[in-house]
């Protein structure tokens, strides 16, 4: 179509399709918005842990207020991941500004290397309690995710909905009608027909319109990425809520801990060309004594062709899927609305609208791939277990999209790793994987003196010793909801810059 949409039908109603429905009636409340989905099609509920892309699309692009999220969906913070990985005692992978190079130079680990990574070690929350008692956040200053429980969280998307005049439809498609500019109309089982200008298919890894209407090819990820289950279950809280998500290595992958209040959400992500399920499930079971009814989640990983194909637009799991070992199912569903919004904009105009398809479909294909490369690195180096899918792993995995970042590695120094791929502006961690994991690397030129980087570390650690465990943080902020309020009302936070790193990739040309 060459016009301004009048209406958009959302296939699927998880999170990726409820992203999707809000940020479109938000940016274009006069187009008419409808969720179509099947109850009796299961939500598959992973992908609880975010990035920091998170919090400032809820709360400034759909302007979902943050309050209300803490009082019905309970989120917990998270200030990176934590790899039990690598060396003995692993190591950290904070969110926001940190210095690998220099923690790693002058102490030969990377626990130093930013306040956050200090937090993440000591069970931390960004909010301090003075000595006279008096409460400080630091949550405009340090960046930071959620942990969602996904069924809460859904449930939270879907009011937000239907407040913002979203309709929504239980209906199974029975049928999809294709014609010369796309999919012309939906059929349903009880024999309607529902049509609409532009489709958004959010249909999981069914990619009923993406895939299974329009044709787009499948591109395999197999070779870098050897997993393609995984057993999901809770576990007994037995400590604090951590500030962090865990990766843990296990026998034939590696096993996901997302603290949430009251309960661990844990996942085994695995090969099962060399683990089985029953296997699996015995495995983590030993590991995680008091666990829940595991259920299995099987998926493959790689991406289609293109993202947008003639009136349709695929997010989510119906478009791509990396294993969440960076938590990037929903950082990719957002940046894929990015685009989506973006391309309604220009439909007036056919020749620029066909033009920014082009180079949507170009940078968000090159996203995933980075993420191909990126995740790949994980498994090349981790020498933890000597397993035949660890061994297999570091002779076999491919990474040769980050081949000439790993040459200048091993030739030049940390210093010399940098990322050029548009996604590489939040996965930037490279440097801290490859330290983290000790590879093999020249000693880097630090320029800061020793003395000024223990004055900066004890300075740290003195806020630290300030700062809450998350429990008390969660109950100040629910006390005080004005500091959640305050990070969307000042233009100095970390929020509007993060939006603005999102926007730039939109804008490119």
């Amino acid at each position: 179509m060459t016009a301004k949409p009048r209406s958009v039908g959302v296939i699927g109603g998880g999170t990726a399709g409820l992203f999707a429905a809000l940020a479109v009636k938000r940016r274009f409340p006069e187009i008419d918005v409808t969720v179509l989905e099947s109850s009796a099609v299961p939500i598959i509920g992973v992908g609880e842990a975010t990035t920091t892309l998170m919090p400032p699309f809820l709360h400034l692009q759909l302007g979902l207020d943050p309050a209300d999220l803490f009082r019905r969906v309970k989120p917990t913070f998270k200030l990176g991941i934590r790899f039990a990985w690598g060396p003995p005692g692993g190591f950290t992978y904070p969110f926001g500004d940190a210095d690998p190079v220099a923690a790693f130079s002058f102490d030969g680990a990377l626990d130093n290397q930013s306040l956050t990574s200090l937090l993440m070690l000591a069970d931390r929350a960004p909010v301090l309690r003075g000595p006279d008692g008096r409460l400080t956040s630091l949550l405009s200053q340090v960046k930071f995710a959620y942990h969602l429980d996904n069924a809460t969280f859904v449930a939270f998307l879907k009011a937000a909905a239907a407040r913002a005049g979203i309709n929504h439809e239980d209906v199974t498609i029975a049928t999809v009608d294709v014609g010369e500019e796309g999919v012309t109309a939906l059929r349903s089982d009880d024999g309607r027909a529902h049509g609409f200008d532009v489709y958004v298919d959010a249909s999981g890894f069914r990619s009923l319109l993406l895939e299974q209407a329009l044709g787009s090819p499948f591109e395999s990820y197999a070779g870098s990425l050897f997993c393609d289950r995984a057993i999901v279950a809770t576990v007994p809280q037995t400590g604090p809520i951590q500030p962090y998500t865990t990766a843990e290595t296990m026998a034939a992958g590696w096993c996901w801990r997302i603290p949430v209040e009251g309960e661990d959400h844990r996942g085994y992500v695995h090969a099962s060309a060399f683990l089985d399920e029953e296997a699996a499930v015995d495995e983590m079971a030993r590991a995680n004594p008091g666990m829940g009814e595991p259920r299995v989640v099987r998926f493959r990983s790689g991406r289609h062709r293109d993202m947008w194909i003639k009136n349709v637009v695929a997010l989510g799991n119906a478009f791509a899927f990396v294993e969440p070992l960076e938590s990037t199912a929903l950082h990719m569903a957002i940046v894929g609305v990015g685009f989506l919004l973006e391309g309604i904009a220009r439909l007036a105009d056919a020749d620029a609208h066909r033009s920014y398809v082009a180079f949507a479909n170009r940078t968000v294909a090159a996203q995933w791939d980075y993420l191909r490369w990126f995740l790949a690195i994980h498994y090349r180096f981790n020498r933890r277990l000597d397993t035949p899918f660890w061994r297999a792993a570091r002779a076999e995995v491919d990474v040769t999209g980050l081949a000439a970042a790993l040459e200048r590695f091993s030739a030049e120094g940390p210093g010399a790793v940098a990322g050029d791929n548009p996604a590489a502006i939040w996965f930037n961690g490279l440097t801290t994987l490859l330290l983290g994991q000790q590879v093999p690397t020249p000693a880097a030129r630090v320029e800061q003196p020793r003395a000024a980087w223990q004055a900066r570390v004890a300075g740290d650690q003195r806020t630290v010793g300030l700062a809450l465990p998350q429990a008390e943080a969660l109950a100040v902020l629910r006390a005080h909801p004005e500091m959640l309020l305050d990070l969307v009302r000042d233009s100095r936070s970390w929020y509007p810059q993060e939006l603005a790193l999102l926007s730039s990739l939109q804008q490119r040309r």
